[in-house]
């Protein structure tokens, strides 16, 4: 069993933290009144339990109009959500994705990704090595990418693992690379043509241990990166016929990688950000790889205004609509009751952004609309929540109410 899927397994069988626990010494390191100075808050426009077991929300994605949702969960099935305008939630297709029959309790979803802008084709990813494919308007797999070995190849190519551990498909639908863990030496990249539902090569030279995430470009559909616990972060032109002359730059970020997500900066640049497994953040410059901006947990831990950064979990990094770049955090005490961001306008500062108030569990992913100013999270409860401004100007409007009520009553009750 890998690290990775180790994490899993332990994660699954580990009792979360909760209030009756022995409690984690964290706190604010300011008063109610200098959060609510500093930071918007937000509340949940709505919300969902997916499981009524232990079962996890491990990835996220929407379409490209944000109208509908797909939640994988440890058990390997997916639920399917419509979301309105509103930021209202609709089951729908329900078991049209089906969990993996398996007696393995180690295999677990790895990634969830719509096919193209549209959001009736999904792709969906399972450790076993299968990234698979529905229309979400009829039954059953259209089609499975998974790894056959070719004996006329054996010879000149070392053992490909059987077990992926991440995958993403490129900017016009046409490739699937999916990212193996490391087994006798051995971690590749497989890549996978979709229209023609074949496999198409191999890189394994790139990486020396498990890879834990693969990003296209979000428009150029040649340009990958890749991201592994040796540290390493790839970037390939996959036009290139063969490994050597597709890798354009390796960058060193001598830690763990754990997301990759790409962004653009002011000046029209790609860059890659970077969420360590000791919960740091780095981003660069892909094609020179400069370092942009580093904050390490201790840094953003102060910035959500937290104290203590043995209880801090840094989830994710989104684009605000200036393309400027928000970290989403929280904590893991009280089921991570605790969930804030921070944008990072310049190097070495982070500027407080939104407080989500009623958050319910340690949350492991995360979507953002940058036109709606709405996010969704999901995680460790099984429950996907999405928060908007308007349920929070609405959450607003009522306590004011019940405080006027209160004041009323009391009025009433002590004239004098």
């Amino acid at each position: 069993m890998t690290d990775l899927n180790k994490y899993f397994a332990e994660a699954v069988a580990t009792e979360l933290p909760s209030s009756d626990d022995e409690a984690i010494e964290d706190e604010d390191t300011c008063s109610a009144r200098e959060l609510a100075a500093e930071f918007s808050f937000q509340c949940p426009q709505d919300e969902s339990s997916l499981s009524l077991k232990r079962d996890y929300v491990f990835g996220l994605c929407t379409d490209s109009g944000f109208t509908r949702i797909a939640a994988g969960l440890s058990n390997t099935t997916v639920k399917i959500y419509d979301l309105s305008s509103a930021g209202s939630l609709t089951a729908v297709y329900e078991d049209r994705v089906p969990s993996v029959a398996t007696s393995d309790i180690d295999m677990t979803i790895c990634g969830v990704r719509f096919l193209d802008d549209g959001s009736d084709s999904l792709l969906v990813g399972t450790t076993n090595g299968q990234v698979r494919l529905f229309d979400l308007r009829a039954t059953g797999v259209q089609a499975t990418f998974e790894y056959k070995s070719d004996p006329l190849a054996e010879q000149s190519l070392p053992p490909v693992p059987n077990w992926i551990t991440c995958f993403d498909r490129n900017a016009n639908s046409r490739i699937i690379c999916s990212g193996t863990e490391q087994q006798m030496g051995n971690v590749c990249l497989l890549f996978f043509d979709v229209r023609e539902r074949k496999q198409l090569g191999v890189y394994h030279e790139s990486h020396a241990d498990d890879v834990t995430s693969v990003r296209f470009h979000a428009s150029n559909p040649d340009l990958l990166c890749s991201g592994g616990t040796d540290g390493l972060i790839n970037v390939f032109d996959i036009k290139q016929s063969d490994e050597d002359d597709a890798l354009v730059n390796t960058i060193n970020t001598e830690s763990s990688v754990y997301r990759l997500n790409w962004h653009r900066s002011v000046n029209e640049q790609d860059i890659i950000s970077c969420i360590t497994h000791t919960n740091d953040f780095k981003s660069y410059e892909c094609e020179e790889g400069d370092e942009v901006i580093s904050f390490d947990r201790s840094a953003i831990t102060a910035g959500i205004r937290r104290k203590n950064a043995g209880n801090f979990n840094l989830i994710n990094a989104h684009n605000l609509e200036d393309d400027g770049v928000f970290l989403l955090a929280g904590t893991n005490q009280n089921r991570g009751e605790v969930l804030r961001s921070v944008s990072a306008p310049a190097k070495e500062t982070l500027k407080p952004l939104t407080n989500f108030v009623g958050n319910k569990q340690i949350v492991r992913d995360s979507l953002y609309d940058a036109k709606r100013n709405l996010l969704v999270t999901g995680g460790e409860s099984g429950i996907i929540t999405v928060w908007t401004p308007a349920a929070s100007n609405n959450s607003s409007s009522s306590a004011k109410l019940k405080i006027k009520s209160k004041a009323a009553k009391s009025h009433k009750q002590n004239p004098y």
